[in-house]
Formats: C-alpha cells, sequence, structure tokens
C-alpha cells in the first residue's frame, strides 16, 4: 500500500473498497514502527479504539452506510487539540496525565466526518517555538535530514504527514506555525483567514479555558495535496458551536480554476528581511513558470512595508502569548523597558513592549493592523493572488538554546536572529488572510522549498485553487529519502 498518496486518493479507495479501513490504520501503524523512532513525529497512539472504529466503519460501509466525505481515514492530529480519551499534553509536563473528556472542535468535525484518529504529533512546550521538541516526547527531527528541525509548532505533524505516518493533519498557526513545518518538511498546509475554523479544546491555553478569539490564531489543514487541504477545509471551516444558531459559513467559489485567467503579484524579498538566496531563486523560477504558463505575473505588494508590518505582529503576537507567562518574567520585562528607549528595536525589548501593552495602545496597533488590512483590500481588486517567501530560511540544524531570543541562525554566511522567523509569515497573519504553502523544488542541500499563495480574505479557496492549478509547474508532495 502506498502511504505517500494524497488523503483524497486514499478515501476513493476505501470508498471503493479497494483497501479497507482497517488496512489502512494497520498499514500506517507498521509504517509508524519502522519510521517513527529516528523521527519521532507520532508521540502516541490509541491503537485499540482506532482498530474498533475501523472495523466498523468496514462493516457499515458494506452495508452501504456512509460516515461522511473522511469515511475510514485513519489520522493523527496535533498534541495540542484535545482528543477524548488520549492523553493531550501541548507539550508541557503539566499536562503530561491530562486526558480530556470531550474532543476539541476541530477533532469532532474530522470524526463526524469518517476520519479515525488513532494518535497524536508531537509539539514545543506550549507550541511556542519553531523547532519541536520537548520534556515529555523528546525531539522532532525532520525526514530529509535528521539533524534538521521540521520546524513548529505543527512540526510533528508536518513530518509525520511528509513520512507517510499519516495523510492528514490539522495545525495551528499564530506566526507560521502551520506553514513553516509545511515549508520545511515539503508537504502542503494551509492557514486560514482568521476565525474559519474554531480553536475550541486547543492548548494553550490551559484545559477548560472558554477563550478561544484573539485576532491572530487559527487552526488549518496540513497534507500532501492541494486537493487534500480543500477536502479538510470543507469538513473543518464552519461557526463554532456556540454561534452556529446564528451563523452559516458561505465561503465564495475560487476566482479562477486555470493558471491563465490567474492575475500573481510577486514579493520574492525584500531588504528587511532578506532570504535565503536558493530559496529566492526558486520563487522568481516558479513565477517565470507561471507565465510560460499563461498567468499574468508582476513583482508587487500592497504598498506597506515589510518593517512596518513586522512592528504591528510583534505587538500583537506577544501580547497573546504574555497571557501565559508567571508574574516573576513580566516583573523583569517592566524593568527592562525602564531602561530602554521607544525606539529601541532589540528582539527582547520588542517581546516585553508588545508583552506589557496596554489596551489603549493595543487599540492603536489594531486600528494600523486594519488599515494595513484595507491596503490588501485594494490590492486584491488587482491581483488575485500574491506569492512569497514562507520565512526567511530552510530549515536549520536543532537548536535548542533555553534562551531563545539569544538563538542565532546562518543564512548564506551571515548570522541572522532567530526572531526573524516570524517576518514573513506575519505578512498574512496580521492581516488575517488565507495562505496556502506550496512545495516548489529543493534546496542544493536536497532540503525542500515551500512558497506562500496569499489571497483575499475568506478566499480561501482561491489560494487552494491556484495552488491546485500549479501542480506540473512545481515539485509539490515528493516522499523524503528516509521513508521506506
Amino acid at each position: 500500500m502506498n502511504l505517500t498518496q494524497s488523503a483524497s486518493e486514499l478515501v476513493q479507495q476505501l470508498k471503493n473498497k479497494d483497501i479497507s479501513a482497517v488496512e489502512l490504520l494497520e498499514a500506517h501503524l507498521n509504517q509508524i514502527d519502522s519510521i517513527n523512532p529516528d523521527i519521532n513525529a507520532v508521540v502516541t497512539l490509541d491503537e485499540d479504539r482506532a482498530r474498533e472504529r475501523a472495523a466498523a466503519a468496514d462493516e457499515d460501509l458494506k452495508k452501504g452506510a456512509d460516515w461522511g466525505p473522511l469515511h475510514g481515514l485513519s489520522m493523527t492530529v496535533k498534541d495540542a487539540y484535545e482528543v477524548a480519551g488520549i492523553v493531550t499534553t501541548g507539550g508541557s509536563p503539566k499536562w503530561k496525565d491530562h486526558v480530556p473528556q470531550q474532543h476539541a472542535e476541530v477533532v469532532d468535525r474530522l470524526t463526524n466526518a469518517g476520519a479515525i484518529v488513532f494518535g497524536k504529533t508531537n509539539v514545543p512546550y506550549l507550541s511556542g517555538d519553531w523547532q519541536t521538541y520537548n520534556e515529555i516526547f523528546g525531539v522532532t527531527n525532520n525526514p530529509w535530514d535528521y539533524t534538521k528541525t521540521p520546524g513548529g509548532s505543527s512540526g510533528g505533524a508536518a513530518a509525520a504527514v511528509s513520512s507517510g505516518l499519516t495523510p492528514l493533519e490539522v495545525g495551528s498557526d499564530i506566526g507560521g506555525s502551520i506553514r513553516i513545518p509545511a515549508h520545511f518538511c515539503g508537504v502542503y498546509g494551509h492557514k486560514p483567514s482568521y476565525d474559519l475554523i474554531p480553536l475550541r479544546g486547543h492548548l494553550p491555553p490551559p484545559p477548560g479555558s472558554l477563550s478561544e478569539n484573539d485576532t491572530i490564531a487559527v487552526a488549518g489543514p496540513l497534507a500532501r495535496s492541494a486537493a487534500d487541504l480543500e477536502l479538510a477545509l470543507s469538513v473543518l471551516a464552519g461557526p463554532r458551536s456556540s454561534e452556529k444558531k446564528g451563523w452559516q459559513l458561505n465561503l465564495p467559489p475560487p476566482r479562477h480554476q486555470q493558471l491563465k485567467d490567474f492575475r500573481v503579484a510577486v514579493w520574492p524579498g525584500d531588504g528587511f528581511c532578506p532570504v535565503e538566496t536558493t530559496m529566492t531563486d526558486a520563487i522568481q523560477e516558479t513565477a517565470d513558470q507561471l507565465a510560460k504558463q499563461g498567468a499574468a505575473v508582476t513583482e508587487a505588494n500592497p504598498g506597506f512595508s515589510l518593517e512596518m508590518n513586522n512592528d504591528l505582529f510583534w505587538n500583537l503576537f506577544n501580547a497573546v502569548i504574555a497571557t501565559g507567562f508567571p508574574k516573576p518574567v513580566l516583573d523583569d520585562m517592566k524593568q527592562l523597558l525602564k531602561n530602554s528607549t521607544m525606539g529601541d528595536k532589540d528582539p527582547r525589548v520588542r517581546q516585553a513592549r508588545g508583552a506589557l501593552i496596554s489596551h489603549i495602545d493595543w487599540l492603536r496597533v489594531n486600528e494600523l493592523r486594519l488599515r494595513i488590512k484595507a491596503m490588501w483590500d485594494d490590492f486584491f481588486q488587482s491581483y488575485d493572488v500574491l506569492l512569497c517567501p514562507v520565512t526567511f530560511t530552510t530549515a536549520f540544524d536543532h537548536d535548542h538554546n533555553p534562551d531563545l531570543l539569544g538563538r542565532y541562525i546562518t543564512v548564506d554566511g551571515a548570522e541572522r536572529h532567530y526572531s526573524e522567523i516570524t517576518t514573513w509569515p506575519s505578512v498574512a497573519t496580521i492581516s488575517q488572510l488565507p495562505a496556502t504553502v506550496v512545495p516548489i523544488g529543493h534546496s542544493p542541500a536536497g532540503l525542500p522549498i515551500g512558497m506562500q499563495v496569499i489571497g483575499p480574505y475568506l478566499e480561501d479557496y482561491t489560494t487552494i485553487a491556484f495552488a491546485r492549478a500549479m501542480e506540473g509547474v512545481c515539485s509539490g508532495y515528493t516522499p523524503p529519502p528516509t521513508v521506506k
């Protein structure tokens, strides 16, 4: 059985009875036995209950009962999402024994659509890093090169999809946590428009929390094809359960289906956050190929500076993250700000400034964010999608320096600060836009290169349709050499 097929293909084979749900589950479990010890992407299994559900899926299909669009599809979910009856840790030792009594909303939607959730994938501590490791489960390796990180915070999810351990995953994204792992591991990922998919049951915040709205964090799928992203979005998107009695989702269809009809803007790089040369070259080559296929391709952006967007992100992002900081950490930040100047751009100062932002200052920053969002609205009158880097580097060596803001990454011979990793993801995050990551090739070192396809707010099907139309122009998903 080919476990690197797309989820859509596997579902079709299940419904055609070419394979059974039990066979597919056992194949995934065997793949995990074979490959996962080296990668450490899947960290928790629920084999017995999954086998029972798979057998029930096969029996019901024989009787003509269809559970939904994911009938019998075995899959994992990021260990940030609560799954009833399975330990859900969020990467935190304080939750290592937490067994939820009910599913997160995304897990409810997956299982109601017929999926069989058989395990959990690794995350960093509280999903708070762009690498994936924690005290409970250890380090997750990139399946393309075990010395490299798969990214984070959905690093276990991306590594598992890339390695054929699961055909579909659900990640979460506030600073690139779906998109960076998709880029590093050579898979597709989709950061949806804000509030399209509910986050209830995500850790953090702590178990039982009812708050889930913070203006920028989202849930979204990782997969091996654009068609899989579309399938997953159709299952996952919709009003949260507390609002569905009054709201219905009616996303517009994609603007176009064929490449020749798309108006494409390209933002291949920027002096504020220079991108690894091999990545810029790959994006430019992809843009050239798109133009040869008839797409209208122009180098353009909405007109705001990448630096301004990044400054706004640091204020909004750290205001969210700091809700979990202990008082001594916040006290140290207050002291740091007292000893700094207003124009200080040191990452620690910027973190403290965002963490301690007053409500009135947050409203001012949010107004600037909304003005940038309005610039995007105008921009998408002339263009359908914008192509840009996911982040400034390909997958880098593991670096577990506990001082996250004391880390550096060497790119094209230059030492770059770790905090720069969010600069390009924040382009879509700040304005709550959909962004689809498409694998477009590999570096000379053999590492995957992904590209962001950013589209208009709530036009998620446009970015996914463009990713689908690109098949044949770019590499798309290819299995890593470590997959047997």
